[in-house]
């Protein structure tokens, strides 16, 4: 599975530790989903200019073989929001670069001090 949007300017990778509140099953429990059939494996979220779109990812063991995982991707009609999908992890880390870098490590860190500028300069 890879992430794509219209012209992949910039790629990446994203790992994430589940909550000690919640897990996946227990969303999907109460959303109302089958679990005995669909098993949760993870989970996409989608953004543009404010709007947000999260779904879960799971094995569909009805439609499954032996030799391949059927695997479905389950959208709600009550959408979740970011704060309830973000609960979901306990952290959530996700990199994004442009071009070749992903084959790059970061070297340093900086913070900058970004206050308010002096308007007399």
């Amino acid at each position: 599975m890879k992430a794509d949007v219209q012209y992949n300017d910039f790629q990446g990778t994203n790992a994430a530790d589940i909550s000690d509140h919640q897990d996946l099953k227990d969303f999907l429990k109460g959303r109302g989903v089958d679990t005995d059939r669909y098993d949760p494996v993870g989970s996409s979220f989608y953004s543009s200019y404010g709007s947000f779109d999260a779904k879960i990812i799971c094995v569909d063991k009805e439609k499954s073989t032996q030799e391949k995982p059927h695997i479905v991707e389950i959208d709600f009609e009550t959408r979740v929001d970011k704060d309830e999908y973000f609960n979901l992890f306990k952290r959530f880390h996700a990199i994004v670069v442009r071009d070749h870098y992903n084959q790059f490590k970061i070297d340093d860190w900086l913070t900058i001090d970004d206050g308010e500028k002096d308007d007399k300069e």
